[in-house]
């Protein structure tokens, strides 16, 4: 069986992960690591990037905590299922909620959609981010689910029974879907 580091804290970084490698942390991780859970230079933390594993790495810097110096990698790399999260956007704190329970459950895109009842007419898509970063660093998932530049926004719509499913099951499950693209 593997060993593994429920304690260690997490950290998502956005840059190259390699043994040796310094990594600066950018103003907002380094008063994370240093003021919000007290971590001074020398602790050690568990880095990942959703592309390279997870690695263990040492904090540098003086007053606050300003860079990672990776030691070694602690997992390989592993993929995320193909699973798509379609859904319909909910209000902030819900929404929240469910972008968190998405990646928690391994979901490798979200892809939001607009049917009748939707009462969100945008996305914060920098909450949605730091929401899928949060729920990945504290479940210990290291995939994060790519990230678009843009939302395409789509409808959906039942044109027919999906493979293996019979016409009649079909109607029966028509009539309780709630939205028609």
């Amino acid at each position: 069986m593997p060993s593994y580091n429920f304690r260690a804290p997490r950290l998502f970084v956005d840059a190259p992960l390699a043994q040796d490698a310094k990594v600066p942390l950018d103003r907002e991780q380094g008063n994370y690591l240093g003021n919000v859970l007290r971590l001074a230079a020398g602790a050690e933390v568990l880095a990942f990037n959703g592309r390279d594993g997870e690695w263990q790495a040492a904090i540098e810097g003086r007053k606050r905590p300003d860079g990672l110096v990776i030691l070694q990698q602690a997992r390989p790399q592993d993929a995320l299922a193909d699973l798509t999260y379609v859904f319909a956007p909910l209000k902030h704190a819900r929404l929240d909620y469910m972008v968190q329970k998405a990646i928690e459950m391994g979901v490798a895109t979200l892809q939001p959609v607009l049917t009748r009842f939707t009462q969100a007419s945008r996305v914060n898509t920098e909450r949605m981010r730091a929401n899928v970063v949060e729920a990945a660093e504290q479940c210990g998932i290291m995939s994060i689910a790519p990230w678009p530049s843009h939302w395409r926004w789509t409808g959906i719509s039942v044109s027919g029974p999906p493979a293996g499913c019979s016409s009649s099951v079909m109607r029966r499950r028509r009539s309780r879907i709630p939205f028609r693209a």
